[in-house]
């Protein structure tokens, strides 16, 4: 049983990360959106766009979701255009669909090097191959791009609507429940680097090292997010609602604090991966570093549920003295040290 529900329910990472709820959200939004769309001959010819837009603009924060739609029509315009200033000169054939898709590629890179927008690919294909014919039966480019942008519309529109009636309601712990996800990260991290120094496993140090950086990431994601949040809170004040702005610059400040930790982390795994470690006392770092985790992993049960007990075990750490301030095995139980005062910060502000 236990081995069948691995593969079909969701993952506890996801239950924090309020999948069901975006589920729940999405099921709505798609029944509104193709009730609504169908009302429209014209929209109707286009479910594709509607639905399309429309689940790429569900965030969990109303702000990011109208940034979302408003990325999605820009890069629909940049495609478009693109496409149809080739094919209103030469037509339709299979040298400008190649030279429309490469045009298109080319003002993408031209824009941001770092990333080609599927969606301009996906309209640059599309008006090429759902081109709409006029009253005459000639084949129509600006109705091609009038379907499209107006489907895609009603489509990111119905997505802004329900981000903001869910976001009155819904998602109050989600940045706490993410936060809770980042914590069990670090310790995770910390145990992976204590394993390998304790097996003497190069390997595993690097491995983590090469692991750290996903979570730098999602760190920020999550910064980004709550920042979204906070302006969306400021908005709701105005219309004076209960919002949670006080809450968010808390979370924001203790989401710095797990980005510090994750540096000083990242550090000790350079330090191990560089260095001769015949000379660290393995068993008092595996029993301060065995602390820290305990630590961090109280601090994510508390994140996840605040009914739990909030466990620290920050009294009980010790490190030996040095006087060599400059050697690189002293800064590795700095950095245990600093952790072990992060949390410590953190346990108060929660």
């Amino acid at each position: 049983m236990i081995k069948w529900s691995h593969y079909v329910l969701l993952k506890k990472e996801a239950h924090l990360f309020d999948s069901k709820l975006y589920i729940l959200k999405a099921f709505i939004a798609v029944l509104t959106a193709y009730s609504i769309a169908m009302q429209f001959e014209l929209v109707q010819k286009d479910m594709i766009s509607v639905l399309f837009g429309l689940l790429l603009t569900l965030e969990p924060v109303t702000i990011t979701g109208i940034r979302s739609g408003l990325k999605q029509i820009s890069a629909t315009l940049l495609g478009a255009i693109c496409t149809a200033v080739i094919i209103s000169i030469f037509g339709i054939s299979v040298w400008t669909i190649a030279l429309s898709i490469c045009a298109t590629l080319f003002l993408c890179l031209k824009i941001n090097w770092r990333e080609v927008s599927p969606v301009a690919i996906f309209t640059s294909i599309y008006m090429t191959q759902y081109i709409q014919l006029a009253a005459d039966g000639t084949p129509s480019v600006l109705l091609t791009f009038q379907l499209r942008i107006f489907a895609l519309g009603v489509g990111v529109f119905i997505a802004i609507f329900y981000n903001f009636v869910f976001s009155l309601f819904s998602y109050k712990k989600m940045e706490r429940k993410r936060i809770a996800y980042i914590i069990n990260t670090l310790a995770i991290h910390l145990k992976r680097v204590q394993e390998g120094l304790v097996k003497n496993s190069m390997q595993m140090i690097i491995q983590e090292k090469r692991n750290l950086p996903q979570t730098f990431n999602g760190i920020d994601w999550l910064y980004s997010l709550i920042k979204d949040k906070e302006k969306e809170a400021v908005f709701i004040q105005k219309l004076h609602i209960k919002n949670n702005f006080e809450t968010l610059i808390k979370l924001e400040k203790l989401l710095v604090s797990t980005r510090e930790i994750t540096h000083l982390i990242y550090d000790s795994t350079y330090i191990l991966s560089n260095e001769d470690n015949s000379t660290i006392d393995i068993s008092l770092f595996k029993v301060n570093s065995e602390l820290l985790i305990k630590s961090l992993l109280g601090l994510s049960n508390y994140f996840e549920n605040p009914n739990n007990k909030l466990i620290l075990y920050t009294e009980e750490f010790n490190l030996p003295k040095t006087n060599n301030d400059g050697d690189l095995i002293q800064r590795l139980w700095v950095n245990l040290t600093q952790i072990n005062e992060v949390i410590k910060t953190m346990a108060l502000e929660v």
